[in-house]
């Protein structure tokens, strides 16, 4: 379903820990800096993950035999719920004038790529984003801090889904963005892409 509201809807995908939560946020700035500053609000797909609650995907860790949640499957986040609140957002007597959506599977879920507006992609190298990855969960809020339990997890399960998910979704992208790029430089030219799409929404008489 195309996204006939007067928000503009933005899909940003790419791999685990390569940039995507960066991008959105000096992106909700520059467009809040702009003339006319445009409310962005964002929507990031991972508080909608089941983490192990019923209905969400698991694996077996080859390693350990353990049964564990699959983070990184199109079914891990409850789409479903999503693409509601999603909706009902865009139907909101305020509703803003940018929803930023946010995820691993922004650009590979049907249902919610057909409703962005414009569709970009971060992609950076896989050494990087493992590093990354490693660095950032280390620092907690995501489970386990154990370097190693992060490593395994990543070799057997983000690692995989990004093959069979992520990096094919990219075709989808209107535009990929380096994910070690200076961000700060290239939000306001996307902001710019923003803007225009959003004065296209608006009535002569608005």
């Amino acid at each position: 379903m195309k996204n006939q509201t007067r928000s503009v809807i933005v899909g940003i995908a790419g791999g685990s820990a390569s940039g995507k939560t960066t991008l959105v946020q000096h992106l909700a700035q520059a467009l809040a800096a702009g003339r006319p500053p445009l409310h962005a609000e964002v929507i990031g797909m991972d508080r909608y993950f089941y983490r192990g609650a019923p209905g969400g995907p698991t694996f077996i860790s080859p390693s350990t035999g353990e049964r564990l949640p699959d983070n990184n499957h199109p079914n891990s986040a409850d789409n479903a719920r999503l693409i509601a609140e999603l909706e009902t957002l865009c139907a909101s007597e305020n509703a803003p004038d940018v929803i930023l959506v946010e995820g691993l599977m922004a650009l590979y879920v049907p249902e919610l790529r057909e409703r962005f507006d414009l569709r970009l992609f971060v992609e950076l190298d896989a050494d990087l984003r493992a590093l990354r990855r490693l660095l950032r969960d280390m620092q907690g809020g995501r489970g386990s801090t154990d370097p190693h339990w992060i490593a395994t997890y990543y070799r057997e399960c983000a690692r995989v889904g990004h093959a069979a998910y992520v990096e094919p979704s990219r075709v989808h992208a209107d535009l990929s963005v380096r994910g070690d790029a200076d961000f700060q430089r290239i939000a306001p030219y996307l902001a710019a892409i923003i803007r225009e799409l959003w004065s296209t929404r608006r009535s002569p008489h608005e």
